[in-house]
């Protein structure tokens, strides 16, 4: 076993002079533009009022000496946007859309006449993003739900982007019902230009979504519980960091002032899917069930004030999958080897005769391990045959509160739990291969408004990682006539047997027992916004703790060769 922890500690003192500002914390987005009159000349003193179209959410801003505003850490979503100032018509722009990570430039030109008299202009914002060189491309609500995906695993959206490849199997692949738990970086997701797909940041509302064994992502979402994703893949600012891949950044859905929810079913059968060539004729088709359901739901509790959003999927998969496995006759079980390569004798060296191991020096050890694990051929004379229903089932909910203390501080709560359980039944082994997983993620978020141009979020996350990745059959050594101690209680079972050109007997050679990952994360983000410039100031701090239980050979190790 294996015990460690690390804290990391990094601080970014962020002096951004962009051109114009851009101040978002990795969450949310940022409405900036640049006002002015019909004569294209600059308009300070401006009100600017930016309303959320889902909760009500009203912020404010005021142009500066050069004409320019910044409204920062803007939850993703569709936005309305005021201009108002004194001999001057009220204009209001319509339909203004925040993504993660981005920033959208709304330019307002006022006309003289009446505060009271309104121009309401619609239209979207500019495609290219020019407030910072950050690259990256997003994936918004309608793809992240829209798009087929086979097991609804997000990362695969990735792939459709410039750059972003799936990573090959040998290194972990891009599986739909990749989940963390024992060995190899199932969860990667992608490789980025380049880079090796264990280089990728995956973040969770601001926080770290990250596996520090695995180095893919914890907690997957369901494609109806998140908001929208972006996938930065160079140049991106300091307060990142960690990794030299890229960065997925996930928003979570929220509640809003309208009710709206989702229910879905997705099913594969064996109907539908041709018969494996390697099963047996006389055995039934492998079978193949698969259903994927679940439910999501965002409501008010207090209308303007208080929402929440939660969803739960359950994923219940069985699959038969045929495997072949070369074993001992009933005759060779007996001793006779007849006609096959010549059997020696251990004490002589000479081959016994007509290849017949006597009854006298069969082991009794061996048959009774024969009798117990290895089945009797059902096709040619040494082979066998089947297609053992493997289960996987997998249950995972969420629950999001965000509550609008006042038009200055605001709450966000979010938890998150996710149970894995699979089974894969025995042929040779003692016990089937049972894999289990508990994954957990918490995070708050306090956001305070000090000034149009003053803001702070702080941040606490924690998520945990708890699996058994191989559970041993905790059968004794001893009953089997096997003199071999064990030397891990927690990881008892059948010593490893290799007999060469055959099969495998007892419990796992390494059997990965247990895993736990936590990691506790403090971060907070200070943006102070001056017309074209924004200062920003933060740190994150995080203590990473991981115990591996990965044991090698506890219950001893055996392989049968025939060399002497």
């Amino acid at each position: 076993m294996r015990r460690s922890w690390m804290t990391a500690l990094t601080l970014v003192a962020a002096l951004a002079w962009l051109l114009p500002a851009a101040a978002h914390a990795q969450a949310t987005g940022t409405i900036s533009g640049l006002v002015t009159d019909e004569s294209s000349a600059v308009l300070p003193g401006v009100t600017i009022e930016v309303l959320s179209n889902a909760t009500g959410l009203v912020r404010t801003a005021v142009t500066a000496a050069d004409g320019f505003y910044t409204v920062p850490l803007l939850a993703p979503g569709r936005y309305q946007v005021k201009g108002s100032l004194s001999g001057f018509r009220t204009v209001v722009r319509e339909g203004v859309v925040v993504s993660v990570s981005e920033t959208a430039r709304v330019d307002l030109r006022l006309q003289v006449g009446e505060v009271t008299e309104n121009v309401t202009v619609v239209g979207e914002s500019p495609l290219v993003e020019t407030s910072h060189a950050t690259m990256g491309i997003l994936i918004d609500e309608k793809k992240v739900v829209e798009l087929p995906l086979n097991g609804r695993n997000f990362t695969q959206l990735g792939t459709l982007i410039p750059g972003v490849v799936a990573p090959p199997g040998a290194l972990g692949g891009q599986a739909g019902d990749a989940t963390p738990g024992g060995f190899g970086n199932v969860t990667g997701g992608f490789n980025v230009n380049g880079m090796r797909n264990q280089s990728n940041n995956f973040l969770l509302d601001g926080t770290s979504n990250n596996d520090t064994f695995n180095t893919g992502f914890v907690l997957r979402p369901p494609p109806d519980a998140i908001q929208e994703f972006k996938i930065l893949t160079h140049s991106y600012s300091a307060e990142y960091g960690r990794s030299a891949g890229s960065v997925v950044n996930v928003v979570t859905k929220s509640g809003s002032n309208e009710w709206h929810g989702a229910a879905w079913e997705f099913n594969r059968d064996e109907a539908l899917e041709a018969r494996n060539v390697f099963a047996l004729a006389n055995q039934p088709k492998p079978k193949l069930k698969q259903n994927q359901f679940g439910g999501s739901l965002g409501a008010p509790i207090v209308r303007n004030t208080l929402f929440a959003f939660g969803y739960y999927e359950g994923f219940r998969n069985t699959r038969g999958t045929t495997t072949t496995v070369t074993v001992l006759s009933e005759a060779q079980r007996n001793g006779n080897f007849a006609g096959g390569a010549a059997i020696r004798d251990p004490l002589t060296g000479q081959p016994f005769p007509g290849n017949v191991i006597p009854a006298s020096r069969l082991s009794p050890i061996a048959q009774m391990l024969l009798k117990d694990f290895v089945p009797l051929p059902n096709t040619g004379s040494n082979r066998y045959t089947a297609s053992p229903d493997v289960g996987d089932d997998r249950d995972q909910f969420g629950i999001r509160l965000d509550y609008q203390m006042s038009q200055n501080h605001s709450l966000l709560g979010r938890y998150m739990r996710s149970q894995t359980e699979r089974v894969t039944p025995p042929i040779t082994t003692p016990i089937a291969q049972i894999s289990k997983a508990t994954l957990q993620d918490v995070m708050l978020s306090d956001t305070y408004i000090f000034s149009s141009s003053a803001i702070n979020v702080a941040r606490f996350a924690y998520n945990r990682i708890y699996a058994n990745p191989a559970v041993t059959s905790g059968l004794k050594n001893a009953d089997y006539g096997i003199n071999v101690p064990h030397n891990v209680a927690q990881a008892t079972g059948l010593a490893s047997m290799l007999i060469s050109g055959f099969f495998t007997l007892g419990d796992s050679q390494q059997p990965f027992v247990e895993r736990v990952n936590e990691v506790f994360q403090f971060t907070d983000d200070f943006t102070w916004a001056t017309g074209r410039h924004s200062w920003k100031f933060g740190f994150d701090v995080r203590r990473e703790h991981m115990v591996i239980a990965f044991i090698n050979r506890p219950n001893g190790d055996f392989t049968f060769n025939g060399v002497q």
